[in-house]
């Protein structure tokens, strides 16, 4: 009897097969680009040094040659840090710390060139175009205090690369645990030296936990930054083409004769067309049978190029600020503009924040604190509590925005001192002029006799509430008006019995 054929079932093995997944994002597609990214990985390691650079080279011409990313950038400046960042401490030697600070900040720099509020703005817009920038703590010759600033540039690994030491990218050192040590910082003949991580301030807006350098706020754009400049190039020069054509001759067949080419010309003879011309106004041509002379209307730039072009702009200024706050607000009216404009101020007070808490803090702790080491300010233990004063907000309805502050300071939903700050101005300051206003009002009153209504609030006095002052009503400023039977009213008989 024949034996059976055994059947052996084979066991299904994993293979590497290409299959539909559950994610449409990740399944191949024919009718979309193939993307050319690396996997997923620390932005230490996305982010070569070489990469960084070439990103910065960029920047740097984009800001040098285009119109769109100098506003980009010149808004982000002048709204967030304006005439300054200012400090208002909180201590009971608090008016003579912001004296001395505020004479140390005319000219903070190691060259003695900037002012504080100078190196605020040259270290955010370096930031915001080259994706980092950087201040040491130094001192002069004289072993003052001073800031030096530092460029993205300035600051990257040793060269040549075999003097790369264990531990440093871009520039930076990272301990055992990722802490940061210090700073690889270039001089200007070429070498390098080490600066610690606690006398150098990063200005960087980082977006990854695992980030060492920061990388440009134009960086997700520079694509459309090149494409705009480009297509608008090109576009200009199809534009003075057609300007530059303004008749067309159109002919049948043949070319033209001596005879047409002269009448056609500019100095004919006596006996030609020019003389009739000089002798009636104006040009006379004489054209063959079948010829005609058009003039030329161009239609560039086409109102479809103007739109693609706005476009561009938009996907230009996508996720920076918003388009009509940089470019164009005309189109945007009523609640949309208004949402545009708090987009805009949420971004400056992010970068405000990030210029607070990485300068002005640990500037002022260094100038300070120096002072009081050195025995130049009085030792307080609150020293170091100090709040910063940002410029006046940016809104598109100044009036109204300010009746809604004034109501809210007087239900107590936000401190006087607050609603100074959003002005720009100090709260301590702006009550001692105050003080000093009210002081000289009251003195004027006394002097020249007249109520203080009259001098401080002139408007809401109503007809008939003080009668007419006489010539002579006016008080000797030289005479004793320290008791009040001094002060005698001249309305009235002096020599009467009551």
């Amino acid at each position: 009897m024949p034996r059976k054929p055994s059947i052996k079932i084979k066991k299904p093995s994993a293979s590497k097969k290409a299959n539909m997944g559950g994610w449409n994002m990740n399944n191949f597609s024919t009718t979309r680009a193939q993307l050319f990214a690396p996997v997923a990985q620390d932005q230490r390691r996305d982010l070569s040094p070489r990469d960084r650079v070439e990103m910065m080279r960029r920047t740097r011409w984009g800001d040098r040659n285009s119109g769109i990313v100098r506003q980009i950038l010149g808004d982000l400046t002048q709204y967030a840090i304006g005439d300054g960042i200012r400090p208002q401490s909180h201590c009971k030697n608090a008016k003579l710390y912001e004296q001395y600070f505020y004479d140390w900040s005319r000219k903070c720099d190691i060259t003695n060139r900037f002012s504080f509020a100078q190196a605020q703005s040259i270290l955010l817009r370096s930031a915001a175009r080259d994706g980092d920038s950087f201040a040491i703590k130094v001192r002069n010759a004289s072993g003052d205090p001073k800031l030096q600033l530092v460029e993205a540039h300035r600051v990257g690994n040793p060269v040549p690369p075999e003097k790369e030491v264990p531990g440093m990218h871009d520039g930076m050192m990272f301990g055992a645990y990722g802490e940061l040590v210090g700073f690889n910082v270039y001089r200007s003949d070429g070498t390098s030296r080490t600066v610690f991580a606690n006398a150098m301030m990063q200005i960087v807006d980082m977006e990854y936990a695992s980030g060492a350098r920061g990388t440009s706020i134009l960086a997700a754009s520079w694509n459309d930054i090149q494409d705009e400049m480009e297509i608008l190039a090109m576009e200009k020069i199809g534009v003075k083409a057609s300007a530059d054509v303004s008749l067309v001759l159109n002919k049948k067949e043949g070319v033209i004769d001596e005879n047409m080419a002269f009448e056609l010309g500019s100095m004919p003879p006596s006996n030609g067309l020019g003389n009739m011309a000089v002798q009636m106004g104006g040009k006379i041509l004489a054209l063959d049978v079948g010829e005609s002379l058009t003039s030329l209307q161009s239609n560039r730039p086409s109102p479809t190029f103007t739109g693609f072009l706005k476009s561009i702009q938009q996907d230009i200024s996508r996720g920076i600020l918003p388009y009509s706050f940089v470019t164009d607000s005309s189109g945007n009216t009523g609640p949309g503009l208004r949402l545009d404009i708090a987009k805009a101020d949420r971004t400056f007070q992010k970068w405000q924040n990030l210029i607070i808490e990485q300068l002005c803090i640990p500037s002022w702790g260094y100038v300070i604190g120096d002072a009081i080491a050195n025995g130049d300010l009085p030792d307080d233990p609150e020293w170091n509590k100090v709040s910063w004063t940002t410029p006046k907000r940016v809104t598109v309805d100044a009036g109204r925005e300010a009746a809604n502050d004034r109501a809210d300071m007087e239900l107590g939903l936000i401190s006087a001192s607050e609603l100074y700050a959003q002005r720009g101005l100090d709260f301590r300051s702006e009550m001692a002029k105050r003080a000093e206003d009210m002081a000289f009002i009251i003195n004027l009153a006394k002097t020249s006799g007249i109520p203080v209504e009259m001098l401080y609030k002139p408007t809401n006095i109503q007809p008939g509430t003080f009668a007419p002052l006489a010539p002579n009503a006016f008080v000797d400023p030289e005479a004793d008006t320290s008791s009040p039977d001094a002060l005698i009213d001249q309305n009235e008989d002096p020599n009467s019995a009551d």
